[in-house]
C-alpha cells in the first residue's frame, strides 16, 4: 500500500487508553489521518494520572521532563509498576520515546484478626500457616508440569512471556481455587494470602473463578512469598501519553464520551457524542469497554451483541475497587505497624473477620517521584474507617476498568476474532485480551492498527516483543502478518531502513 493512498484514510479511535492511544500513534505513523475520543478529561485510561497537593514549602521534580518543579507531584493511581522480564513490547516503547524508568521493589502487607502477613522476611508467630506455603509450591509445580505438556512453546521459549495460549489446557477450565483446595490449600490461606495479595493484582477480591492456568504467570510476576522487583516510571505516566500524541496533539478530544457510531450512505461513519458534536471517519477503532461500545452501535449484529454485551467486568459483580479516595491520613493504618507500612511496603491489605476488605495503595513508599518528600501519599478503597475530610485531596473512579477473569470472558477474547474488521469497525484495549495488563491493552492497538494496513512501529529485531505480537496478533485475529522491515513515513521518530530507530 503506498502512502498515498494510506493518508486518504482517517480513523476514529474511541477511548484514549493505552489501547487506544497506541493504535493512534502506530496508525499515524504510516501516514493515517486519526482522532482519539475520550469521555475523561485526560487522556490515559487505567494509567491516568493524578496531581498531589504538597505542603507549604515542600517541592517536587518535574512531573515531565522541561517542566520546573512545583509544590504538586504527579504520580499514576491504578496502574504503578509492571514486570519488566515479562513487558517487552512496553520497555521498547519507552526507550524510543525516550521515557526514563527505575526498578523498585514491591512488597504486600496484610492484616487479618488472626495475624499478619508481611512480604519483607518477618514472619508472625500468630498467622499459622503450617505447611500451606510448600503446598502452594507443589500446586504451581503441576500447573505448571500440565501447562508445558500442553503448550510445547513454551518449553522452547528463551524469554518471559504473557502470550502463550492453549485452547486443548484443561486447566483453562479449572478454577484455581478448587485446584487448590484439592492439593490441600485451606480456605483461610486462600483468603488472607492469596485475597490479600492478588486483590490488588485484579482489582477484585471474587477470584475463585480464575483459570488455574494463570498460576504460573501469577508467580512470575507477583510471588506470594516473597517480594519482587518491578519498573516504574521516573516521572509520571502522563509523560508517555504526551510523547505517543505529540504528532497529532490537536486530533486528541477529550470530554467527549461517544455515544452513536452511525454509517454513512456513502461509506464511512459519522461518530456523535452525547453533546451533539459528530465527526467523520473512514474506519472506527472502538478502545473503551464493550459495553459502551455495543450502546454506541446503531445496528449492531446477533454476534456483535453476544460478544459484547456478555463481557464481565469485575465491578459488575464486586464493588470493593470501583471508587478511591485520595489522601494523606495516615490514621486509616494499624497504628502498631504503620510507621513500618509507610517505610517500606506498596501495598496494605486489611482483611474483617466477616470478609471485608480493605486496600491502601502506598505511592509515597517507592516511587522515584515521591521519594524523599516527607509527605505520605495513599490511595484507599473500600475503607470501613473514617478518612479526615481535610486530608481528602480527591475520590476517582474508572467503571469497567478491568475485565473478570473467568471462563466466559476467555472464549468472549477467543472469539473476537469474528468481528474484527467487519464494516470498518475494530477492537482494541483490555477486554481483547486474556488479562488486560497494560503491555497486552498496548500491543491490542498495534495489532489492529497493523491489520487495517499500519506497519509495526517498534524495531523488528526485537525478537521477545515480535514473538509476542505475533502471538497476540494470532489470538485477535486469527492469523499472523509478515513483519518485513518497514519505514515510518512520518517524521516524528525517523526510522531506517532496517527498523531501527534513529536517535
Amino acid at each position: 500500500m503506498s502512502p498515498n493512498a494510506i493518508k486518504k484514510k482517517s480513523v476514529a479511535v474511541i477511548g484514549g487508553g493505552i489501547g487506544g492511544v497506541s493504535a493512534a500513534w502506530t496508525l499515524h505513523r504510516s501516514g493515517f489521518d486519526v482522532r482519539v475520543f475520550e469521555r475523561a478529561n485526560a487522556i490515559g485510561g487505567n494509567a491516568r494520572t493524578f496531581s498531589w497537593r504538597l505542603p507549604k514549602g515542600v517541592t517536587a521534580p518535574a512531573a515531565v521532563e522541561g517542566e520546573s518543579e512545583t509544590n504538586r507531584v504527579e504520580t499514576g493511581i491504578f496502574v504503578l509498576a509492571w514486570p519488566t522480564n515479562f513487558y517487552h513490547t512496553y520497555n521498547q516503547l519507552l526507550d524510543l520515546l525516550g521515557v526514563e524508568s527505575e526498578v523498585m521493589p514491591i512488597k504486600y502487607f496484610v492484616t487479618h484478626p488472626s495475624g499478619t502477613f508481611a512480604q519483607d522476611g518477618v514472619p508472625d508467630p500468630e498467622l499459622r500457616l503450617d505447611d500451606q506455603f510448600s503446598r502452594w509450591q507443589r500446586l504451581i509445580a503441576f500447573v505448571t508440569k500440565v501447562n508445558r505438556l500442553f503448550t510445547p512453546s513454551l518449553r522452547r521459549l528463551a524469554h518471559d512471556s504473557l502470550y502463550h495460549i492453549s485452547y486443548l489446557n484443561p486447566m483453562n477450565i479449572v478454577p484455581l481455587y478448587r485446584l487448590a483446595r484439592l492439593f490441600g490449600i485451606s480456605r483461610e490461606f486462600w483468603e488472607r494470602i492469596f485475597v490479600g495479595v492478588h486483590s490488588a493484582t485484579f482489582i477484585t477480591t471474587k477470584m475463585k473463578d480464575i483459570p488455574a492456568v494463570l498460576l504460573p504467570l501469577l508467580e512470575g510476576i507477583v510471588p506470594l512469598e516473597r517480594p519482587t522487583a518491578m519498573s516504574t516510571w521516573r516521572r509520571a505516566p502522563r509523560e508517555v501519553f504526551d510523547r505517543l500524541t505529540a504528532g497529532f496533539r490537536e486530533h486528541v478530544h477529550t470530554d467527549h464520551r461517544v455515544t452513536k457510531v452511525e454509517p454513512l450512505p456513502g461509506g464511512g461513519y459519522r461518530v456523535s457524542d452525547e453533546k451533539g458534536r459528530s465527526y467523520q471517519a473512514d474506519q472506527v477503532i472502538f478502545a473503551c469497554n464493550a459495553k459502551d461500545a455495543l450502546a454506541a452501535l446503531g445496528n449492531p449484529s446477533p454476534l456483535e451483541r453476544m460478544l459484547l454485551g456478555n463481557v464481565e467486568y469485575v465491578d459488575d459483580v464486586d464493588a470493593t475497587f470501583q471508587r478511591a479516595v485520595l489522601h494523606t491520613d495516615t490514621s486509616i493504618l494499624p497504628s502498631e505497624h504503620r510507621e513500618r507500612i509507610l517505610d517500606d511496603f506498596n501495598t496494605y491489605t486489611d482483611i474483617g473477620r466477616d470478609g471485608h476488605v480493605e486496600c491502601t495503595f502506598v505511592l509515597s513508599s517507592h516511587l522515584p517521584i515521591t521519594r524523599g518528600l516527607g509527605q505520605p501519599l495513599l490511595v484507599t478503597f473500600n475503607s470501613r474507617k473514617p478518612i479526615d475530610v481535610a486530608k481528602i485531596q480527591g475520590k476517582i473512579s474508572i467503571p469497567r476498568c478491568n475485565h473478570s477473569l473467568n471462563l466466559k470472558n476467555l472464549a468472549i477474547v477467543a472469539l473476537m476474532r469474528l468481528i474484527q474488521g467487519r464494516r470498518g469497525i475494530w477492537y482494541c484495549g483490555g477486554f481483547t485480551t486474556p488479562e488486560g495488563g497494560h503491555d497486552l491493552s498496548l500491543l491490542s492497538g498495534m495489532v489492529v492498527a497493523r491489520a487495517m494496513g499500519a506497519h509495526y512501529p517498534l524495531d523488528p529485531t526485537n525478537q521477545a516483543a515480535v514473538h509476542d505480537f505475533r502471538m497476540l496478533e494470532g489470538l485477535m485475529l486469527g492469523r499472523n502478518t509478515p513483519l518485513q522491515a518497514e519505514v515510518s513515513i512520518r517524521g516524528d521518530i525517523p526510522y531506517t531502513a532496517a527498523g531501527h530507530a534513529i536517535h
